[in-house]
């Protein structure tokens, strides 16, 4: 069967797949990396900042983005 976009759908059943579990879990795991590696971020101090390349601004822009922001 062919779906709207002209690709074959080989479900039989017609409808375009969606996000698979596999996507979905791998997206979750990304978004808690961010989490936990912007928590250790703050509480890290400058000179740490400076060890890794940020200044404090930057440091604080990282820190303050949601979890779900790249």
């Amino acid at each position: 069967m062919t779906s709207m976009s002209g690709t074959h759908d080989k479900r039989g059943g017609g409808a375009t797949a969606g996000p698979t579990a596999l996507s979905w879990l791998a997206r979750l795991n990304g978004w808690r990396e961010r989490r936990a590696l912007r928590r250790a971020l703050a509480r890290m101090d400058a000179h740490l900042w400076a060890d890794l390349g940020f200044d404090e601004a930057a440091a604080r822009e990282e820190m303050d983005k949601p979890f779900w922001k790249g």
